[in-house]
């Protein structure tokens, strides 16, 4: 009998995620487990495919509630915003890097992620038993399970360095007293995890299986975990194998990638899920809340009135090219559809020069629903838009940095064709080629939750520190590089020592 890992609270949390679903028409899930045992519940395909589909769902608690504050707030690309005062205490603890282990928003990314490896480790274990099933489900199913354990161990690691390492189905006791692995440890079992999955995963879904993991987003991936360890051979050699296999594209309108009516298109590598409706105001609901939080405030554009959270910074909004002073006077395609500023319009509404927790009048418009459209967003943070993880120009920026400018700058030119722009200078210097790319990244990802994770990787050990008091935070220090421990695990699990400084 396999040991479990599993309790009453941990398994109405995996009932929850089945019942909730992961979209509104893509990746449906329908069965749920038995409240008094998951230890015989993994005997037929129907059961395995339940079970997959719950290992992708603390994807969408993340995106609600931590993924944005790490990656965009702690950045240079944007601020708190809101009301002021005492709104939002646990985000400006991020935002001035006054953040402890306390903080409920690095709670969520911890608890969220553990709980994604443990369904994870749960089909792993359960499903090669299932007696009859397809062989080819079996192995798509067990490579989504390698694929999103990856995942959720990229998120820990990346945030936290060293964290407790499993990939069997453990015990409550074990869990209590399970230290931390070193991080080199963890990277190793997400590059073993990813190679297994991409010779596993289909290249491509249609139907109802929309959404789900595939060979390319475990290339992908793997291709971003190898320039996060500074392996340039191998990320440009993963992702010239995601570029060569031809099956993502571009799309022609940048914008394109944030319609509703487009989501999991020639472009989408892998994004999480959402569909309106069910768990309002929760971050553990079905959909996003994105569009609440950054929609310009109080204005009543969106569902739910609009927070005004996640205010582009005008060190962000400055690095746009454009042919004068004025924000007016950018010509990069990408502005329109992911920042607002001041004179934009959208039917009778144009954006002010200034609201509250904006001073200059700047918005993240990236994940935009209007009011009107309550079929994508019906109000209480259920928005239906997904979120990207990864697009295709990512998999072309990655090769363009970890290439080199002799091989990799036509690829960073494709991206800024794109978005309108000519293509970078030839003869620009290792240092110069960097910082382009980065500045590429930066515009093209804007608001897509990766700046902070570039800062950290950065082949400078301390320009996450530079570039952060550059913006005026000035409280950033060495110790920033990880987010502290979750003093609840910790008050848990007397074996999970605390990272420096905390």
């Amino acid at each position: 009998m396999m040991t479990r890992i599993i309790n009453i609270g941990t398994l109405l949390l995996l009932i929850a995620a089945i019942l909730s679903g992961c979209t509104k028409k893509d990746l449906t899930i329908e069965p749920t487990v038995p409240l008094s045992t998951v230890d015989n519940y993994f005997q037929t395909e129907a059961q395995a495919i339940a079970g997959i589909n719950a290992v992708y769902t603390p994807l969408s608690a993340i995106y609600n509630g931590a993924a944005w504050h790490i990656g965009d707030i702690m950045s240079d690309d944007t601020d708190l915003g809101g009301g002021g005062g005492g709104d939002g205490l646990e985000t400006a603890e991020l935002d001035n890097f006054t953040v402890n282990a306390f903080n409920p928003i690095i709670n969520v990314l911890w608890a969220q992620s553990y709980y994604g490896i443990l369904r994870a480790n749960l089909v792993l274990e359960k499903v090669p038993a299932i007696p009859v099933m397809s062989e080819t489900v079996r192995a798509r199913i067990l490579g989504e399970a390698r694929f999103l354990r990856a995942l959720y161990y990229w998120h820990l690691v990346r945030a936290f360095g060293d964290v407790p390492l499993y990939t069997n189905v453990i015990t409550a006791q074990e869990s209590s007293v399970i230290a931390r692995s070193p991080k080199q440890q963890v990277f190793n079992q997400i590059i073993t995890d990813l190679k297994a999955a991409e010779t596993a995963l289909p290249v491509r879904y249609s139907g109802a299986d929309l959404g789900r993991a595939t060979r390319g987003a475990a290339k992908g991936l793997l291709a971003n975990v190898y320039l996060w360890l500074g392996d340039k051979t191998n990320a440009a050699l993963k992702a010239k194998e995601v570029i060569d296999a031809a099956t993502y594209s571009l799309l022609p309108n940048y914008a394109d990638n944030f319609n509703l009516d487009l989501e999991n298109g020639p472009e989408s590598v892998f994004e999480v899920q959402y569909r309106s409706g069910g768990g309002q105001w929760s971050d553990f609901g079905a959909g996003h809340k994105l569009n609440t939080f950054f929609a310009p405030r109080a204005q009543d554009i969106v569902q739910s009135s609009g927070y005004g959270w996640n205010v582009p910074t005008k060190d962000f909004a400055d690095q746009y090219e454009k042919t004068g002073s004025s924000y007016s006077t950018i010509i990069d395609k990408r502005r329109p559809s992911s920042m607002w500023i001041p004179g934009d319009r959208f039917g009778t509404y144009t954006q002010p020069a200034q609201l509250v927790g904006t001073p200059l009048g700047l918005n993240v418009r990236k994940y935009f629903v209007p009011i009107t459209n309550t079929l994508g967003d019906n109000g209480g943070w259920t928005c239906a838009l997904n979120v990207p993880i990864m697009r295709y120009s990512e998999i072309l920026l990655i090769y363009a940095e970890a290439a080199g400018p002799a091989l990799g700058k036509p690829f960073a030119d494709q991206v800024r064709a794109r978005a309108g722009l000519a293509a970078l200078p030839n003869g620009l210097t290792d240092a110069q080629y960097l910082a382009a790319i980065y500045k590429e990244r930066r515009l093209e990802f804007a608001f897509e939750m990766h700046r902070w994770y570039d800062l950290l990787r950065h082949p400078d050990s301390n320009y996450f520190i530079t570039v952060m008091r550059a913006h005026g935070k000035t409280n950033v220090a060495a110790k920033h590089r990880y987010l502290p421990i979750p003093q609840g695990e910790r008050d848990k699990n007397p074996n999970l020592t605390q990272n420096e400084g905390y």
